[in-house]
Order: C-alpha cells, then structure tokens, then sequence
C-alpha cells in the first residue's frame, strides 16, 4: 500500500494542512480500488459523482478524463476534495472501509481537480437571463450550470468576495482562500457577472429581479443563531459566522486572551482550532458528553491536537462583564437514567471571547418585501409557491448542509428551471 502524501501534519499556522497527491501516488491509490459492482461511494455522494468510474480513470493514468468525469456532476473538486465529510460520505462506505483502508477519495479527487484538464465547452446564449442571490456552494453551482445552458448569469453577493461559506467559514488551513478564488475568476471568465456587497432584499428587492430576469435562485444560505440568553449584546460575544469572517486566517494575535466555544459540531471545532491558532486559551463547552458530540471524530481530535479542552455537562445561561465579557456562565448537567437532565447548579468561566456555535437559521433577508418574509420557504421542489419565476437551493432549504448536498440542490434548481416555461 502507498504512502498518502495527503496525510495530515498538524501546525499552529493558517497555511494548508494536507498536502496533494503526485500522479505516482495517486495511481498507486486509485489502483487499489476494488471497482465494486454496486459501489457504495456512488451512492452515499450527495452530489451524485461516480467515484468508481473517476478512480478507475485516474488509475489508468488519464487525468483529464477523470476530472471530465467528475464534472459531470461536481463543478467544483478543488473544493470538495478538501471539505467535504468523506468518513460519513463516500470514504465511509467504501468496501475496504470496515478494514480501515478506505479508497482515499476525496484525495484522488482533489488530485484529478489540480492536475487534469478540462475541455472547454463552447457554450451559445440562449437568450434568457437568471440572477443568482448568493456565492455560496449552491450559488455557484447553480450560477456554472445555467452559464453553461446557454443563460447569461449574474451572481448577487452581500459580502465583499465571492464564495460565501467556502470562503470565509472554512478555515484556510483547510481550504485557502485562493483556491475559492480561482473558482470564481474560471466563473467570470465563463460570462458569470458576480455584484459583490449586494444585499437583496436592502435596496435591490426580489420583485426587481423578477421582473428583469427569467429566472431567480435563491441561494443565500444560513447564518449564526444567538441563543436568547442575558449579555450576548456585550462586546466579545459572536455567533460562529461572524468570529470567522473577523479571525478566520487572520494574522492577528491574541495571546493571553481566553476563549470558550460554545457547540459541539463540525463547525465549533473549526472555531476552536481558528482561537487556538490566534494565540488564544481555548475551551468548548458542550452541553452532553464526548460520545454525543455530532463532529466528526477526527475533527475533535485535531482540536485537541491544537491545545483545546474540554468541558462538558455546561449549558450556557449568561454572559457578563463591564465594558466587554469576562465571564460566561453554564447551568450544570446531569444523567439520569440515561437522560441529561439541567439542575440547580452553575459554573463560570473567564473568557475574552465567546463563540456561539450551537445553531443556525435561514438567511431571508432577500424575502423583505414578499409574503414569505418571516414564514421562510416551505417547498418539495426547488420552485417557490407564490413567487414567480423564483428558485431555492442550498442550505435556505437544505437540511444536509454539506457542500455535496448544495451542489445536489443546485443542480435540481437548474433542472426545474430548464423544464419549466422559464426556458
């Protein structure tokens, strides 16, 4: 069996962890694929790419053909083969993964992604125009796909760059700013206008866009969720989205300062990881125990790589301080009869900085103005009742919330759009 060059080098820096394949090395891995008959990675991809087919591609030594293949059905390899959660997708359930040697997937993807070529498609106007709120995964996914269908596409972003999530939520030791970067000047060079610092809903309503374009998808994701307690007005207390667009690869920092991460997901490690990498004395405060904790494991573990502890049984109730926080304090838990049941009993911690991570809630900013303002979208399909010509994919409507999935619901938004009077 290879050595994976990709494997993982823990580093108190910004700058990516793991480290790609060469064309040697991801032969030799691809080769090991058993090239099942009924391929468990096929299935458990969200987004529908045909893992066998690309692996047994690259095997062969045809790199371009096997990023053709996966183009199919993932525009964007750069960015999955480094985010996406393999161990519950496509790499848990591998054939060989019961024995512990999974296909490295995800790596043979990001190889196909950096070293293959894709062929050029001459694409004609159709005529038709679409406008697409928000750059996140699902916006740009939807964005590629209706340029390549012939629409002219014009991308609406409230922040300064394009990329949403993948951009600004990812930590750059996962995936680099550049490589969203990248992404988004193959999407400009392709005809795809993007109007950054663009809120829809302030100013530039949705009604506007109906009128002008043929088509408008609605793509603006989720944001942090406060969560209702005394003191998260006071200076240091963040939801999880706005620490990391302020910290996230940021070259500040902050010894000495202390910091309690408050969640027990994917995303809460990332916002420790980020803390601890600016100097900071990092805690996270879970509200169960270890076994509970719905991140991926190997993700807790590079946090506590990093320094991190942690403290569990603690539900946050307040937050105070003078000028800025000082302290936050958790309501203790207990279990009983296998449940976790709040008591009488509290605990403070001193912190600079708390990071609220433990929820989210649907950006719907762009509905102002519309009578779903407030309800939020309830539909089967990516149409919406009751808004003409208007689409949703990504996270606004999509409970999986992992890049693979707003990718899949891109691409059904698209599908809708192309079989329906629109087109």
């Amino acid at each position: 069996m290879p050595t994976q060059s990709n494997k993982l080098v823990l580093g108190k820096g910004f700058e990516e962890e793991r480290k790609g394949y060469r064309k040697e090395g991801a032969m030799a891995e691809a080769k090991r694929c058993l090239q099942c008959a009924s391929p468990g990675c096929l299935k458990a991809c969200p987004a529908g790419v045909d893992c066998r087919a690309f692996i047994k591609t690259i095997a062969d030594g045809n790199t371009d053909g096997a990023l053709e293949k996966i183009n199919e059905r993932n525009p964007f390899p750069c960015i999955t083969g480094r985010v996406c959660p393999v161990r519950r997708q496509c790499e848990g359930n591998c054939a060989l993964a019961k024995a512990g040697k999974a296909i490295d997937i995800s790596g043979l993807e990001r190889f196909a992604a950096e070293h293959g070529k894709a062929k050029e498609k001459k694409v004609a106007l159709n005529g038709k125009k679409a406008a697409v709120v928000g750059s996140g995964p699902a916006g740009m996914a939807a964005a590629i796909e209706l340029a390549e269908m012939g629409f002219k596409v014009k991308v609406f972003e409230s922040e300064k760059n394009a990329g949403g999530i993948p951009f600004w939520g990812i930590p750059d030791y996962k995936l680099p700013k550049e490589i969203v970067e990248k992404e988004a000047k193959k999407m400009r060079e392709r005809g795809v206008e993007f109007f950054l610092g663009k809120t829809v809903g302030k100013g530039t309503m949705l009604s506007d866009l109906q009128r002008e374009f043929d088509a408008v998808v609605i793509c603006t994701g989720e944001h942090g969720k406060l969560l209702g307690l005394k003191g998260e007005e006071i200076d240091g207390v963040l939801c999880w989205d706005s620490f990391l667009k302020k910290f996230n690869g940021s070259m500040e920092t902050l010894k000495g300062k202390k910091a309690v991460i408050i969640g027990g997901g994917d995303t809460a490690m990332d916002c420790a990881r980020v803390a601890a990498r600016l100097g900071m004395e990092t805690k996270v405060a879970y509200r169960k125990t270890r076994e509970f904790m719905p991140c991926q494991k190997e993700e807790r573990a590079a946090v506590e790589a990093d320094g991190v502890s942690f403290d569990f049984l603690l539900s946050p109730v307040e937050f105070s301080g003078k000028e800025r926080l000082e302290r936050v304090r958790f309501q203790k838990i207990k279990i009983e009869k296998e449940q976790f049941i709040a008591t009488q009993e509290t605990t403070e911690l001193p912190a600079d900085f708390a990071v609220i991570a433990a929820g989210q809630e649907a950006d719907r900013t762009v509905l102002n103005g519309t009578e779903l303002y407030g309800k939020g979208i309830e539909t089967h399909s990516a149409a919406i009742a009751g808004l003409e010509r208007a689409f949703a994919a990504g996270d606004i409507v999509n409970e999986k919330k992992t890049v693979a999935d707003c990718i899949a619901s891109a691409k059904k938004a698209v599908e809708e759009i192309i079989g329906s009077a629109v087109a």
